[in-house]
């Protein structure tokens, strides 16, 4: 007897949507609308002086793995690195490398961007935003999620 095709379908079906939905990155730190991980961070403000919008092709950005690893562009270099997520609020860069053009007109403060990641102790969401606080909970970059280019 021929089982009808929506006896092996409608499982195959929900088997697909339980294994796609296990794949999604969770939000973290918040329960803000847009994943810790894997999102696309546009910097928008370094200690509070917003940054000039360079353009997608050298916009300074960082997106956090869900392996540990972050990586992203400074204005001028691309850079690389590891992070640590500590009791959920905590955030700690370490390992961080960088290429080493030489780059005269870059918009973006570059000492200024890796200092704000040198001394990141915590972070703080909020709906689409990410700050990248120091020690006394003061914010030294923030950025906003937005689709990559």
């Amino acid at each position: 007897m021929k089982k009808s095709w929506m006896a092996w379908r409608l499982p195959v079906l929900a088997g697909c949507l339980m294994v796609l939905a296990g794949c999604m990155s969770q939000p973290m730190m918040g329960g803000g609308e847009v994943p810790l991980t894997n999102t696309y961070w546009k910097l928008q403000a370094l200690a509070g002086v917003p940054t000039p919008d360079s353009g997608a092709a050298s916009e300074a950005h960082l997106i956090l793995r869900d392996d540990g690893v972050v990586n992203g562009f400074s204005g001028c270099n691309a850079f690389r690195g590891e992070y640590e997520v500590i009791n959920n609020r905590n955030l700690v860069f370490s390992r961080m490398a960088s290429t080493r053009r030489a780059c005269q007109n870059a918009d973006i403060p570059e000492p200024a961007f890796f200092r704000a990641l040198e001394n990141t102790a915590g972070v703080q969401m909020e709906a689409r935003y990410l700050r990248l606080l120091d020690t006394d909970g003061q914010a030294l970059a923030e950025f906003e999620a937005i689709s990559q280019p």
